[in-house]
């Protein structure tokens, strides 16, 4: 299951407590290094575990586009499949759904495993977040617009990668799209610019000309999320779970579920998407996600 968006401390005070120039600005109040470095540490500081949201999915990998309802738990994320390429599931593969989450939801071992695992990867995507003010060297692209601003960014020959997905951070190039009024994260754009090899190429090896592009969006005054994710890698990963060389998502109708929802409940708000007419007719009204715009661009929080 996709792990769900995350990213949550209390930023209303501090813009609160900006000066009014850092609020509307017209040029860049700091350096680009440091403006990056003050994006990321608010989106490692952004962390709310009594927040959670519901939202739909659309995901291809694989050559399978799934589309899927979403509710985020305090013992992780639970989904349920509402169309597979394009078609709403039959009687027997809804029944199936309800069967698998049946399954999951009466197996503690299960539950456990889950909430273990996303554990790990959020504390994973933390890792590779700590390392970017000091892998990349950020210069602006141009003069900033309104409250945005765009980053480039490029290898810092200066910084010595320790394992494997540092080692592939720092192959990036690209740009880092900034929301100056709160100084969040909007969009991270990169290509890999050098193969990459594992275990000196005996574990795997990744070879440049790959990319990777992600949205985010302001779902409330405090909060962000992922609405868009995209990956395109080449090559030959053998240790590397949960990457597919061609995968796209996008996430939409976010809506805040109580903080003390359970996984039963969840369930259920579950099953009342998947039966719910007037929700089947707004899947269906949906239009194609745009795509991600980037240089080369053929990919929870």
């Amino acid at each position: 299951m996709p792990k769900p968006g995350k990213f949550a401390i209390p930023l209303l005070a501090v813009v609160l407590a900006l000066p009014l120039a850092a609020q509307q600005p017209k040029s860049p109040p700091e350096s680009a290094q440091q403006l990056a470095r003050d994006v990321i540490w608010n989106e490692l500081h952004d962390h709310d575990p009594l927040i959670h949201w519901q939202y739909l999915s659309t995901r291809t990998a694989a050559g399978e586009t799934l589309l899927r309802e979403h509710v985020e738990t305090s013992n992780g994320p639970v989904a349920r499949v509402l169309e597979r390429n394009g078609a709403p599931l039959t009687a027997g593969e809804q029944q199936k759904e309800t069967d698998r989450l049946d399954a999951y939801l009466h197996d503690p071992s299960a539950v456990a495993r889950l909430q273990r695992d996303h554990q790990q990867e959020e504390a994973r995507l933390d890792s590779i977040l700590r390392i970017i003010p000091d892998a990349f060297l950020f210069a602006y692209q141009d003069e900033p617009s309104g409250d945005v601003a765009r980053l480039s960014f490029r290898p810092n020959p200066a910084f010595s990668p320790s394992g494997c997905d540092a080692r592939i951070v720092h192959a990036l190039t690209g740009t880092l799209t900034v929301d100056l009024r709160y100084k969040r994260l909007v969009a991270m754009q990169g290509t890999i610019a050098q193969p990459v090899d594992i275990g000196y190429g005996l574990l795997g090896s990744i070879k440049p000309g790959g990319t990777f592009a992600i949205h985010r969006r302001q779902v409330s005054p405090t909060q962000w999320k992922t609405d868009r994710i995209e990956l395109h890698v080449r090559g030959r990963i053998l240790l590397m779970k949960g990457i597919s060389k061609d995968e796209r998502e996008t996430r939409s109708n976010f809506r805040q579920v109580p903080q003390n929802i359970t996984l039963a409940q969840a369930d259920s708000l579950l099953s009342q998407a998947a039966a719910d007419p007037a929700l089947q007719a707004q899947l269906a009204a949906l239009p194609p996600a745009p795509a991600l715009a980037s240089a080369g661009l053929s990919s929870d929080r």
